[in-house]
């Protein structure tokens, strides 16, 4: 062992002297999860987001909300690295064929509906997971895309619900950690919450700079709405072309330490 850390800091100074600039490792809880083969990631960019959690939350998350949530991976990923149980997993995904495949796999919370800022029923555009030229099975949503072509999509109606609106009826105390991608509606999902918006501890989400959703708003209008819910931004990256950036919010009463205490 000590061999290979001795190699690893070798390796790392000679990249260092390569590249010009300085490299940092860092350790973290190795986590395996069950991987469904059409998913969209391995769930391991939320291992940042678990490493934020820990640095600059006060609390340790006892649920997990995933809205949106593909194969669940990341779901699973989070989980196992905070160390719950699958009933503490809540999932929120439309896609019939994909949500079907996430109840093999996991026995979690599932919901086979999709979240916005109504009640009712609406059109969802479920990707054809089997036939698609993007060869991409997350990229479903309730609003029309602009840069996509239709016939790789199945239209379908679905139940739509507002996060308020599940939270009273499931009696839901608290949301500590939630990840967001829902393609173009993130911010109706975050409308939906309500009041209830104070019930969630931290909040990571995906934004753009320009529309790929017909009537979607952008990066700004999320970051208004949870500013004015009284959130913090913890964390941004900004997607190597500028137009799509993810973010890690935490409810100001949460935060162990400053942000800029230096991650």
């Amino acid at each position: 062992m000590k061999f290979i850390v001795f190699l690893l800091k070798k390796i790392r100074s000679l990249a260092e002297v390569a590249t010009g600039t300085e490299i940092a490792f860092k350790r973290r809880p190795r986590v395996k999860i069950r991987l469904h083969p059409k998913a969209v990631s391995d769930g391991r960019a939320m291992a940042l987001y678990a490493d934020l959690t820990d640095k600059f939350c006060t609390f340790k998350p006892s649920n997990v909300f995933e809205i949106g949530a593909n194969y669940a991976q990341d779901a699973e990923y989070l989980r196992k690295r905070f160390g719950l149980k699958e009933p503490d997993i809540f999932v929120f995904e439309p896609h019939s064929e994909i949500i079907k495949a996430v109840r093999e796999l996991y026995n979690f919370n599932s919901y086979n509906i999709a979240i916005s800022n109504h009640n009712g029923r609406a059109i969802f555009h479920a990707i054809d997971v089997e036939n698609n030229e993007y060869q991409n099975s997350g990229i479903s949503s309730l609003k029309k895309g602009l840069t996509t072509h239709s016939q790789n999509f199945i239209d379908i109606e679905v139940a739509v619900v507002r996060m308020d609106t599940f939270i009273r009826e499931n009696k839901i105390e608290t949301v500590d950690f939630l990840k967001l991608d829902v393609e173009g509606v993130n911010y109706e999902v975050l409308e939906g919450f309500g009041d209830e918006l104070s019930r969630v501890k931290a909040i990571q989400v995906e934004g753009e700079y320009r529309q790929y959703w017909e009537g979607q708003k952008l990066y700004w209008d999320i970051e208004q709405l949870l500013r004015k819910n009284n959130f913090e931004l913890i964390y941004f990256s900004l997607s190597d072309d500028g137009v799509q950036s993810d973010s890690f919010w935490v409810q100001k009463r949460y935060i162990a330490r400053a942000a800029n205490d230096g991650y």
